[in-house]
């Protein structure tokens, strides 16, 4: 099974730098990877803020170390969204890449199925 997966990528790649176009299915599956990931990025800063706000910042009586905590929540943040836009697009230039062998194997579980030995 190994080859197949390899042989399907292969020709993939090889139809993407041929012709500039690859499965209608790879958009599909990127674009809803990169709607997850903003979504999660979105909850992350929801979440720690409204903890840091709801929760810890009213028990803090000390304001350097108010300020210490919301520079490295800043910073936590800013990293996490800035790998994270960074990661949607090394995912697009890789799309063809990635999605062919979950496409191959979706296509696979798919023809197992129709043939019965699923």
């Amino acid at each position: 099974m190994g080859i197949d997966v390899d042989s399907a990528l292969e020709k993939a790649l090889e139809e993407e730098r041929k012709t500039h176009h690859h499965d209608p299915r790879i958009d599909k599956l990127y674009h809803q990877d990169v709607r997850l990931i903003y979504v999660f990025v979105i909850a992350l800063w929801i979440v720690l803020w409204g903890v840091y706000f709801g929760v810890v910042n009213p028990l803090i009586t000390d304001n350097g170390l108010r300020v210490l905590l919301i520079a490295l929540g800043l910073i936590a943040s800013l990293f996490n969204t800035v790998g994270m836009i960074s990661n949607t697009r090394r995912l697009k230039h890789e799309a063809v890449r990635f999605y062919s062998q979950d496409l191959y194997w979706q296509d696979e579980k798919k023809r197992r199925k129709a043939e019965g030995s699923l």
